[in-house]
């Protein structure tokens, strides 16, 4: 008997699943039908991809901050918020996360001096630079590195026709760090995106719709749990900022009392410079003069109707800020404006906040001339995002692996950062003179693999190379410049150098 009520409850709740099953793909194939597009519709999906900053008082803030492991997106939430509303936040974000050049040189990893003459070989290395092209790491990376200094993790799917590489962005909220591979992170993603109205499955990666139809026929079992699917990592990429924990925590979470802070500042300064305008005025009402069978109580001289005539003839005749109040008491004037360190309540904040970051202000904009201060702190800031160099190598040189054929080639990034872009150029030059490699000096320029072979091949076809002469040098100028050491470049000055220079004392007209 009971086996029977066993089996009709499980025909049951099977006939509750198809009931579910096909009102889902109906409500889905309705929401993709050309006759409810709607690009409000879009434009919110779009938007909701890496859009939903959501403002926190100080006390939930630090709620957030204690416990980020159940906070993940609202610290995310939070972090955008900050961005939006907090300048200094918002520039510090850009000031990590555009540091890196993202200058690049290939090497090949299994091919010798004989291989590398061979039209098999060039037609590798035509492959993997036609690639990086496609991915244009300068572009794409840059963002991605700013993204993961706002959030910390971001999750993309790689696109590649053959012709065209594309990193799409997949929408955090439905993204899940689940494992951890030889790649990075993997993650899974939440099916249920596909179930919103206006979300078009043929706007993702064709292998999506198969997943889905897995997902609705419940023949996904072994690689997804519940409305979740994990996606391959060869494909699925996660970019972190912090390796280390798979818990996603933005990585200037530190900052965020101190950027609160400076909201708040800004309106106690607003609420300050409004009292600093603000006057009362304060009429006395006259009392009659001494009688001689002595003062009689409240004996003043004004009725009060008319004393409340002229008080609001005064009022309406008085400018915005100024208050008349009519009591039987001496007149005086009450001036709140206190302008006393008024403007220093913000630049507390300002302090505070770029204290706890470790970043001198005066990269943002700060008076000051110490430059031996400025140039640790960014020693320091670049050390701080170097590391994303080598998470991004080990995506691209996986890729490359797939491109390129039995010839392998491998991509670095050499530490170059828009601050130390001269002194490495330098460092190369000098190198290449006692034959060390001429790609570093290309590198440092800022020219691409692909880019070096083109411009060489096109200036030899032009025969420039007959027509122009190289620079002279300035060792093989003569000797009648004025004396003196050559002017050091702007990084190498000291406090006291630039405090020469901004006063001319080094000058030869100044000189004694």
């Amino acid at each position: 008997m009971d086996n029977g009520k066993n089996a009709e409850s499980e025909i049951e709740q099977a006939e509750l699943l198809n009931y579910a099953i096909e009102y889902a793909k109906s409500v889905n194939n309705a929401g993709n039908n050309s006759i409810f597009y709607n690009p409000i519709w879009q434009n919110e999906l779009l938007k909701s991809i890496n859009m939903s900053p959501v403002k926190y008082d100080r006390k939930k803030v630090e709620e957030l901050i204690a416990n980020p492991r159940s906070n993940e997106k609202a610290l995310r939430d939070l972090a955008q918020y900050l961005q939006n509303y907090i300048m200094q936040f918002n520039k510090l974000v850009q000031h990590y996360g555009r540091i890196l050049t993202f200058d690049y040189f290939l090497e090949p990893t299994n091919a010798d001096a004989e291989d590398m003459t061979t039209k098999k070989f060039k037609k590798s290395y035509e492959k993997a630079c036609a690639w990086l092209e496609s991915l244009n790491p300068k572009k794409i990376l840059p963002e991605i590195t700013t993204m993961c200094i706002l959030e910390d993790a971001k999750f993309y799917y790689v696109r590649d026709s053959g012709e065209d590489v594309v990193l799409q962005e997949m929408p955090s909220a439905y993204c899940k760090i689940v494992n951890k591979t030889e790649l990075g992170y993997q993650y899974a993603f939440n099916m249920d995106y596909f179930m919103q109205a206006g979300v078009n499955i043929n706007d993702y990666a064709p292998e999506f719709a198969q997943h889905y139809l897995d997902f609705l026929n419940g023949t996904d079992k072994n690689k997804g749990y519940m409305h979740w699917v994990t996606l391959d990592p060869s494909s699925a990429f996660a970019f972190k900022f912090d390796e280390n924990r798979a818990g996603q925590t933005p990585p200037l979470m530190g900052l965020f009392v101190d950027s609160v802070e400076i909201a708040s500042y800004k309106n106690l300064l607003k609420t300050k410079t409004q009292l600093d305008v603000w006057k009362i005025i304060l009429n006395k009402i006259p009392l009659h003069k001494e009688e001689k069978n002595g003062n009689k109580k409240d004996n003043f001289a004004i009725a009060a109707d008319t004393a409340g005539k002229f008080s609001s003839l005064m009022q309406a005749a008085m400018p915005e800020g100024v208050k008349v109040v009519t009591m039987p008491l001496d007149s005086d004037v009450i001036d709140f404006s206190n302008s006393q360190n008024k403007n220093d309540i913000v630049g507390i904040g300002q302090q505070h906040f770029y204290e706890s970051a470790g970043t001198s202000p005066i990269l943002f904009g700060d008076k000051g001339t110490n430059g031996i201060g400025i140039k640790a702190s960014i020693k320091t800031d670049e050390a701080y995002v170097m590391h994303m160099y080598r998470q991004f190598e080990r995506f691209i040189n996986y890729k490359l692996r797939k491109v390129t054929g039995s010839y392998r080639f491998k991509i670095t990034f050499p530490d170059i950062t828009i601050f130390n872009r001269e002194e490495k150029m330098d460092m190369y030059l000098k190198a290449a003179n006692f034959g060390f490699p001429k790609l570093l000096v290309a590198c440092a320029l800022g020219i691409t693999p692909q880019q070096l072979v083109n411009l060489s091949n096109f200036e030899s076809s032009l025969g420039l190379e007959n027509i122009m002469k190289p620079l002279i040098s300035s060792h093989t100028l003569s000797g009648d410049k004025e004396g003196g050491a050559s002017k050091k470049s702007d990084k190498d000055i000291t406090d006291e150098g630039q405090k020469s220079r901004d006063n001319g004392s080094n000058e030869s007209d100044n000189r004694v």
